[in-house]
């Protein structure tokens, strides 16, 4: 799958009233996707077959391809094509009877979506994408992680910040004056926003 979006879909009860429809998804989630076991069908349509929820008008072109059951959400990591397949998540919370949230992130379209705006379950709003430090050195201490990591997740503007500051000297009031400083060929920061 060319241009993969990396969707992670947190299912929650919003309500009082839907706790059933919670552990009917849970069940679900489970027996189409179980937990360590090699699945030789991981596609997203899969759920949507075993629980005969109609998919007329659906992009359901994504695999699952990690699962969390906790006791309070259900999280579905998928791999979709080109963008989050965020109708099909809305259909699912809808037959179920469920809230849920999005993050997706596909760089190469320029997505970068994160419908959790209290960040109750998803926090990230700012990646910084690390490519190649310049020639001149003017951003070695950004580019010294032993680990190499190129890309940086922060849950909000102040913590974004204060990284510039601590790892690479560069201080700034605010996210737009880092990014005027900054050259984007070398360092790009994205920020999550909720298009929905």
């Amino acid at each position: 799958m060319a241009n993969v979006c990396m969707d992670t879909v947190v299912f929650f009860v919003a309500k009082n009233n839907q706790k059933k429809g919670f552990l009917r998804l849970k069940q679900a989630v489970a027996d189409c996707y179980p937990a360590g076991a090699a699945a030789h069908d991981t596609r997203l349509r899969k759920i949507f077959e075993q629980n005969d929820i109609p998919t007329d008008g659906l992009c359901l072109r994504s695999d699952v391809v990690d699962v969390s059951l906790e006791d309070d959400y259900v999280v579905l990591c998928c791999d979709s094509a080109w963008s989050p397949m965020y109708t099909a998540y809305l259909c699912l919370a809808h037959h179920f009877g469920v809230g849920f949230e999005l993050r997706a992130e596909e760089p190469g379209c320029g997505i970068y979506i994160n419908t959790d705006v209290k960040g109750t379950y998803l926090t990230d709003r700012y990646l910084v994408c690390l490519s190649e430090p310049p020639s001149d050195g003017s951003l070695d201490r950004l580019f010294a992680d032993p680990y190499g990591d190129t890309d940086f997740y922060f849950d909000s503007e102040d913590d974004l910040l204060q990284w510039f500051k601590e790892r690479g000297g560069i201080a700034a009031g605010s996210v737009q004056e880092l990014r005027d400083t900054l050259d984007e060929e070398y360092v790009a920061i994205h920020e999550f926003e909720n298009p929905y």
